[in-house]
């Protein structure tokens, strides 16, 4: 049997409808539960059963989806410590790695601070949508995509650590980052479980691929993109007063 732990109109509108006769229907026709199925939260398990009612749909489609977006997060940060070690353990290719970063973001530095806040926030808008998108692909590419990002992270840590030290990365990253990170991991997690849908038709089990996808974008247009904006509007005009405070 499957069940719906929200539809379309929560994510668009923030206002719950799996209480209604509508609702009860969808909620039987959308996540498939089985012994053998990707673990869904148990948030996401009790939507229904335990009136679990969030005033947002946000808050509502992240109980179904934060099991993906907390693996996806998991392979960042473990790629971003292989990352920082490698820098650690290979000088040369830390240096190398330097030049090439010095000379991409030396360009940047040099635009107004309006259009550095666009290119910022049309870069990680992009990356996000692709890590959703290539989901389809059965989940792996948006998987190497965050372990190469969280790699390259590390790497651009152990660097500035070495110049200015941890603290000055710290209140570089936090203002910004604690919006910005957890939005590309919730894209690359609605990717994941995209994958995993399309491996379960494959194998013969009922899926909403379709649907998912839908539910999937609009949750990015409503939510996700909003936020980045947010996100690369602190990264451009707070962190750097912060940053000169430190």
């Amino acid at each position: 049997m499957e069940r719906d732990d929200y539809n379309s109109e929560d994510i668009k509108t923030g206002v719950q409808t799996s209480g209604t006769p509508e609702g009860e229907m969808k909620n039987r026709e959308y996540l498939t539960e089985g012994k053998d199925s990707f673990p869904a939260s148990s948030a996401a398990e009790n939507w229904h059963g335990n009136r679990i009612n969030p005033k947002k749909g946000f808050t509502g489609y992240l109980q179904f989806i934060w099991p993906y977006a907390l693996l996806m997060a998991f392979i960042f940060f473990v790629f971003l410590f292989i990352g920082y070690n490698s820098a650690a353990s290979f000088p040369s290719m830390a240096e190398t790695l330097r030049e090439s970063f010095s000379s991409r973001f030396a360009s940047i530095m040099t635009m107004n601070p309006l259009f550095i806040m666009l290119t910022i926030f049309l870069n990680n808008a992009f990356l996000s949508l692709l890590f959703l998108v290539l989901g389809l692909a059965l989940g792996i590419l948006p998987i190497l995509f965050v372990a190469f990002n969280g790699y390259v992270v590390g790497v651009i840590v152990y660097l500035v650590a070495q110049e200015r030290g941890l603290l000055f990365i710290l209140f570089g990253l936090l203002p910004h980052g604690i919006l910005e990170l957890p939005m590309v991991f919730l894209a690359a997690g609605i990717g994941l479980r995209l994958g995993y849908q399309v491996f379960s038709a494959l194998i013969g089990r009922p899926t909403h691929i379709k649907r998912e996808f839908k539910e999937g974008l609009m949750f990015y247009f409503y939510w996700i993109l909003p936020l980045l904006l947010v996100a690369a509007i602190i990264e451009t005009f707070i962190t750097p007063i912060i940053l000169g405070s430190v």
